[in-house]
């Protein structure tokens, strides 16, 4: 898709179609772009209240003297209500309405509104790339089916406004690639080839350095709870290393960590078959990891940053670990395996223990489908966040209020912990029914060592059972844009 710029309307190219946006307040609805040109065109669906512009609100008009022979008409409700994920919602319903109207081209005349420039062109540029997404590498006889906007003129904006548009896209990038990693087979997206993927990151930046971890080197490093999950798969695990080293000046440094369990059947515990053709996205923190740092690089955020993902199947095999034994961790705690489909928080345990005696980092984040419990709790719209740091978790929250990747902390209760105990090991890697989310949470915290640490647990945001307007697929790429807001205001 091509987006470019024209500051003046009135040079603007013809188009399928034409945005407009406005507001609602107190029962009046105000347009948000300057003059009278319009204003014709407009003034029925106000007059007749067809068209309020309440948040979503959407009106089609037609007009024979415009460039565009139809105007649709977009509300974004109240002014004061309107922040950057409120206003990418709203344009990210009209981009889905004209996909479906079959759009190949589209003006839109950027809202005159009360905003940092940088926010707005983010929130508008955003909603067009997320929502005009299309997953078609399995579509062949129904490929014609799908549609897609292939231009867009964004009006209003000045020539060298084209680093925010580039800085949105970008960002956009890292959301689709984390959604095409998680849409794709669990045969073709293998831990063979995120790690391939990985290594061409390389290509893109001198700041990026790549290191993976064959399976002889895990066993070298004694990772012994990641080779356990692999032990049924047919396929070797890997270990991956991403390093961004973007303010070589400064000591202080980040680690991400996600997991990638690029097909989960539960192992010996196995899942319900009703519950297994989804487990293709059980890759989804790693997936989204990937895509975070993919955009950190090509952003050249200031900032030093290290990605790391283990990634494995946790399939069946004669060679399965087995529920009641008990495995070695890197860092020489023992964990009891009481339930082989709780893997996701074992190769996050070498991951997290990995990152504090061996990068020893200022902070460490780590995103994961973990839990079916953290749906329950929270649904599909929010993750849970866990963290050992206020700072690091309101930092995180303020992020999260920008980009609607949404955040709510959750409590590491000590109590809970005793639901963890062993009588034959250290710990177990299930704590029973209740409070899943927190003892999963609490789990993992026993492989962090003196560092700032956040867990998120993105298990119902990350694929959704229901489609929206921003997120076409299940796949939706949470966790990415949080990230990438969250390093750009570090300090």
């Amino acid at each position: 898709m091509k987006i470019t710029i024209q500051t003046n309307k009135n040079l603007r190219k013809k188009a399928d179609f034409l945005i407009l946006s406005f507001s609602y307040t107190s029962k009046k609805t105000k347009p948000l772009f300057k003059g009278d040109s319009f204003k014709s065109i407009i003034k029925e669906p106000i007059n007749t209240k067809d068209f309020l512009g309440k948040a979503k609100d959407i009106s089609l008009v037609y007009s024979s003297k415009n460039k565009e022979k139809r105007v649709l008409l977009l509300g974004l409700g109240s002014e004061k209500e309107l922040n950057e994920y409120n206003l990418c919602e709203a344009y990210a319903s009209a981009i889905s309405f004209l996909k479906n109207k079959k759009a190949s081209s589209v003006n839109i005349i950027i809202p005159n509104i009360d905003m940092e420039k940088d926010v707005l062109v983010k929130g508008v540029v955003e909603a067009i790339y997320l929502a005009n997404y299309n997953f078609d590498k399995y579509k062949f006889v129904t490929k014609k089916n799908l549609f897609s906007i292939k231009e867009v003129c964004l009006i209003g904006l000045e020539k060298r406004d084209n680093h925010l548009v580039k800085k949105a896209s970008i960002i956009s990038q890292g959301v689709n690639l984390t959604r095409d990693l998680v849409n794709t087979n669990a045969d073709d997206e293998t831990p063979q080839t995120l790690a391939k993927l990985a290594k061409d990151f390389e290509k893109i930046s001198n700041k990026v350095k790549v290191e993976v971890f064959d399976k002889k080197r895990i066993e070298k490093e004694n990772m012994n709870l990641l080779l356990a999950v692999n032990k049924g798969s047919n396929k070797d695990p890997v270990f991956i290393i991403v390093k961004y080293k973007g303010d070589p000046s400064s000591k202080d440094s980040s680690v991400i960590i996600g997991k990638g369990i690029t097909y989960d059947t539960g192992g010996l515990s196995l899942k319900p078959s009703t519950s297994m053709d989804t487990m293709k996205s059980d890759m989804s923190g790693g997936a989204s990891i990937l895509g975070s740092i993919y955009a950190i690089i090509k952003l050249n955020l200031k900032v030093n940053v290290t990605a790391i993902v283990p990634a494995t199947e946790n399939a069946i095999g004669p060679k399965s670990y087995k529920p009641g034994d008990v495995y070695v961790s890197a860092c020489n705690r023992s964990v009891e395996v009481k339930n082989t489909d709780a893997e996701g928080r074992l190769i996050l345990a070498e991951a997290l223990s990995y990152a504090s005696h061996k990068i020893k980092p200022n902070r460490v984040i780590d995103l994961a489908s973990l839990t079916g419990a953290c749906v329950v709790a929270l649904g599909e719209e929010i993750s849970a966040l866990f963290s050992n740091d206020r700072t690091l978790a309101k930092q995180l929250i303020k992020a999260s209020n920008k980009t609607g990747d949404h955040l709510w902390r959750l409590p590491l209760f000590p109590e809970y912990k005793k639901l963890l105990k062993s009588e034959i090991a250290d710990i177990s890697n299930v704590g029973g029914r209740g409070a899943g989310t927190i003892t999963a949470a609490l789990f993992l915290q026993e492989f962090v060592d003196k560092v700032s640490w956040a867990h998120i647990d993105i298990a119902g945001p990350a694929f959704k059972s229901t489609l929206s307007a921003l997120h076409p697929t299940y796949a939706t790429g949470a966790g990415v844009r949080l990230l990438v807001n969250f390093f750009e205001n570090l300090k």
